[in-house]
């Protein structure tokens, strides 16, 4: 399981501050990024002769008077310890560069690895100048008719990968829910047929000017179509996210929507 280092934490630090209007202590800071990122493993150690962990120590060192997260101005803070953080200049210019995709990540309840994993390739997209864009299938909600106001490209390329996933798993014209094979058109009739919502396992980007077909192509495994009863399950508990595996486990083994499945 890889560590979190401080770099990791700059991004949801600013975010979370960004939050509070920068009325917020390294300590509330500490509390809010544990709930947000949910770290697990090493970072979960006590310190010797501390009563708080490894993960709280990293959040100290990088809002540190000293540190160079603060003396490059991303963070304004006084020297005294609990005296509230602000955003500084450059971390209003790097949060306003990438609020939009933090915000799909934390809205999509992406568990600790994957948004490590992410907030690093945010951070090479920064590093390099290439932009990163994000295909956001589960909150760019797409019904028949209907377009919740998005950022016109994100939704593009959402629906396609969203269209994409729903052929790529429909069976015999059919699509069934992964975890419990529930069939919309089965239980409504034609007023179902085609209905499902898909449900992201991981984050899916591509840098601007990669090719949109092989990264939709490579995301299939990664997107799942789900009935709107396990896609909430699934989200219920940000602490205790469930893989599709783990639902599966906690349904009921007799249901009569599988038994076509289990011939």
């Amino acid at each position: 399981m890889p560590r979190i280092l401080q770099k990791d934490l700059q991004l949801p630090a600013l975010y979370l501050i960004s939050l509070q209007n920068g009325q917020i202590t390294t300590s509330q800071l500490s509390e809010q990024l544990r709930d947000l990122l949910n770290p697990r493993g090493e970072d979960l150690e006590i310190l010797d002769g501390r009563p708080d962990d490894k993960f709280s120590q990293i959040v100290r060192n990088l809002t540190g008077t000293t540190r160079t997260f603060v003396q490059n101005g991303f963070i304004d803070r006084e020297a005294g310890t609990n005296d509230p953080l602000s955003i500084g200049e450059k971390g209003r210019e790097l949060l306003l560069e990438n609020k939009a995709v933090l915000n799909y990540l934390f809205a999509n309840d992406f568990n600790f690895e994957d948004l490590i994993k992410s907030f690093q390739d945010i951070q090479h997209s920064n590093n390099t100048e290439k932009d990163i864009e994000f295909f956001d299938i589960e909150n760019v909600m797409i019904n028949e008719g209907q377009q919740v106001t998005v950022e016109t490209k994100v939704y593009k390329r959402s629906k396609k990968l969203r269209d994409r996933a729903i052929r790529h798993y429909t069976v015999d014209q059919r699509i069934k829910c992964q975890a419990c094979c529930f069939d919309f058109e089965d239980f409504y009739g034609d007023y179902g047929k085609d209905f499902i919502e898909v449900h992201h396992e991981k984050p899916v980007f591509q840098y601007v000017g990669d090719d949109v077909e092989k990264t939709i192509e490579d995301a299939l495994d990664n997107v799942k179509p789900v009935c709107s009863n396990c896609h909430r399950m699934i989200h219920r508990r940000r602490n205790n996210l469930l893989t599709l595996d783990k639902l599966k486990q906690h349904i009921n083994q007799n249901l009569d929507f599988c038994e076509d499945d289990a011939d």
